[in-house]
């Protein structure tokens, strides 16, 4: 069984590689964007990410006679029911921030499987919300973390695994979600087909 994930994210290979140790990455390009217009609800956009992501890829293979299993995940960042993608630039994380310190907001990972195994196609897809609780954070405290840059590539201008996780006060629901991969949902479907 040939394995794919796909994106590119690192912390989304870290977290897979503690389920299985072979697999390829194959990053979906599909447009975003255009997703994002036509549905603006955190919990189905992040489902339809991830499905089309791992759709994509699944599709391009589709005509190989291997069997093989694609990985998709898609992980939002939704306070008060805006989704807060990665910041535009500096001033773009400090408004961000500036909206999460002393607040919760909520993480929507969602997590497709598509497996092509003997003369079955199976798909699993599933949503996870988590919530996650910041700390007070004063502007000095705001500019002092933007300037690491660590907030620069992420939803919501903020790494839990990283330096932001001193400015959390904590989290309800699973961190690896959190982080960008269900990996209990996925170890759970690899062992409900006889994957592992």
């Amino acid at each position: 069984m040939e394995f794919i994930l796909a994106s590119s994210s690192p912390r989304r290979k870290q977290l897979l590689s503690t389920i299985i140790s072979n697999f390829d990455i194959i990053p979906s390009d599909i447009d975003e964007n255009k997703l994002k217009k036509i549905e603006s609800n955190p919990q189905k956009l992040a489902e339809k990410l991830s499905y089309e992501k791992a759709y994509s890829i699944f599709n391009n293979k589709y005509k190989e006679n291997n069997e093989y299993t694609v990985i998709g995940s898609d992980t939002l960042v939704s306070f008060g029911n805006i989704i807060l993608g990665k910041p535009k630039d500096r001033d773009d994380a400090i408004r961000i921030l500036k909206l999460l310190q002393g607040n919760s907001h909520d993480i929507y990972t969602g997590t497709t499987v598509i497996i092509k195994k003997e003369h079955s196609i199976i798909f699993e897809t599933r949503v996870n919300k988590s919530t996650v609780y910041f700390k007070n954070m004063s502007y000095y405290d705001i500019c002092s973390y933007v300037d690491t840059k660590e907030p620069m590539d992420k939803a919501g201008a903020y790494a839990v695994q990283g330096i932001g996780k001193v400015y959390l006060k904590g989290y309800d629901g699973d961190y690896n979600s959190i982080v960008g991969l269900d990996t209990h949902m996925i170890k759970a479907i690899f062992e409900k087909y006889n994957l592992i």
